[in-house]
């Protein structure tokens, strides 16, 4: 990274603004010295020519109006000679008598001379302005310009330091949060010394802490599949094992059952989790919704029972859809929990409502409008209301619907849901539209099976 230059944001900024302002006051006071300078000038010369008018015309009148030994005084700064025949009148400097008929601008020491010279028939007329009191007077007015200039320019600074400070002040916070927030240096070297470099040095570390907050999580994930992974799988074949050989009761076999489901449904959560986790998908294959569906259901079903929850299962067997299982299952098995949870005591009714579109509706109480929007929303207990258990402990609640969206978003899936509770038309559906992709190739296998029959 290359080296910014010297001084920190805020003096560059403040340096910018007082820079321009100065640039343009100076601009500013150049352009009125001149034009005002311009303007004396101009005033001079109009002056000299309104009185050459009129001295030309009275020395032609009369050979007495000029005299031919010294100078006419005419008021204020003016003087006049008249030469005759080339004679030299009486008191006319040096600088003035060799100039040439017209407007003369001439600057002998401290003076300031303007001279015009005209011819009359009978001579020429020398006409002197003295303008070295309008020259002293044009610079005592760029001094007074120069003092304003720089007053604007001292106000400028400041302001500019104003200014800097409410720019620069929430890069300043946002340092001051991030570096609270993640402490510590950082792990790429940052050359620059300025606010911005500072705001660099405290991303660099908040990207670090994040880095190994996801490693660490992929980690946990990966840890706790594989760790757990033994144990379950050494329930479940015991437990098939004893379903197998042992004399049991009808409740007992009911219990071992519920222990392999609920083992199976331990294993999805799993590598739900660990995909999650590692934002990778798992290759798609043929999954039979139906039978899915009943697999989601039954994790559940001892929960429905106690809720009054009933499943009507309308999904045709042997319907195939191309995908991620593990992905469906976790979707179904959150939203029959939802429904265990809010909508029991109710049906649960799943059907496919159009090619693609995997709906699930049930005729409970509905949901409430305001609570739509935040149905999603990781941790929304909007619902605990509608729940009947709403004294357990509900740190882990509001997330079922969150996974489910979550994973309907990785795998490319829409999840919707529309709700009321208007009488006649009250209950709750989820809508699941699976990609183009999944339904092409629903139709594919569906064409096949025909073949096949």
């Amino acid at each position: 990274m290359t080296r910014a230059a010297s001084g920190t944001l805020t003096q560059r900024v403040v340096w910018a603004l007082t820079g321009t302002v100065a640039l343009f006051v100076t601009a500013l006071a150049l352009l009125a010295y001149l034009t005002f300078d311009q303007m004396e000038d101009d005033l001079v010369n109009d002056i000299l020519n309104t009185e050459m008018d009129r001295l030309v015309q009275h020395a032609r009148a009369s050979d007495e109006f000029m005299p031919r030994q010294g100078a006419r005084e005419l008021g204020g700064s003016m003087r006049a000679w008249m030469s005759v025949d080339g004679q030299r009148p009486a008191g006319i400097p040096d600088e003035v008598l060799g100039l040439d008929s017209g407007l003369h601008l001439i600057e002998p020491g401290a003076y300031t001379w303007h001279v015009m010279v005209a011819e009359t028939g009978r001579g020429k007329v020398y006409l002197l302005y003295d303008a070295t009191d309008n020259e002293e007077r044009v610079h005592d007015f760029g001094l007074i310009v120069l003092g304003v200039g720089a007053i604007c320019v001292i106000g400028a600074y400041a302001l500019s330091r104003r200014v800097a400070a409410v720019a620069v002040g929430p890069l300043l916070d946002l340092t001051d949060r991030l570096a609270t927030w993640a402490p510590g240096s950082p792990d790429m070297a940052v050359t620059r010394d300025d606010e911005a470099g500072r705001l660099i040095e405290a991303f660099n570390r908040v990207q670090n802490q994040v880095d190994r907050s996801i490693a660490r999580e992929r980690e946990f994930a990966g840890n706790l599949s594989h760790e757990v992974r033994t144990p379950l799988a050494a329930i479940r074949s015991d437990s098939e094992l004893m379903l197998l050989t042992q004399a049991l009761t009808p409740d007992q076999r009911q219990r071992l059952t519920r222990v392999v489901d609920n083992v199976d449904d331990v294993i999805v959560c799993l590598e739900s989790a660990r995909a999650m986790a590692r934002d990778q998908l798992l290759p798609p294959a043929p999954v039979d919704v139906a039978e899915c569906m009943e697999d989601a259901w039954r994790g559940y079903e001892a929960q429905a029972g106690h809720a009054e929850l009933r499943l009507d299962n309308q999904i045709p067997p042997g319907h195939i859809l191309t995908l991620d299982r593990y992905a469906l299952l976790t979707v179904l098995r959150n939203l029959v929990r939802n429904a265990v949870e809010h909508a029991a005591p109710a049906t649960l009714t799943t059907r496919f409502s159009a090619p693609g579109v995997l709906e699930l509706s049930d005729d409970g109480k509905g949901i409430a409008a305001d609570d739509l929007p935040f149905l999603f929303r990781r941790y929304y207990s909007g619902r605990m209301r509608d729940s009947n258990a709403g004294d357990r402990d509900e740190t882990a609640r509001g997330l079922g619907l969150a996974i489910a969206k979550r994973v309907c978003d990785m795998q490319g899936w829409s999840l919707t849901v529309e709700s009321s509770r208007e009488p006649g038309l009250r209950g709750t559906r989820f809508s699941l539209r699976f990609d183009a992709a999944v339904a092409d190739s629903a139709g594919d296998v569906a064409s096949a099976e025909q073949g096949r029959i």
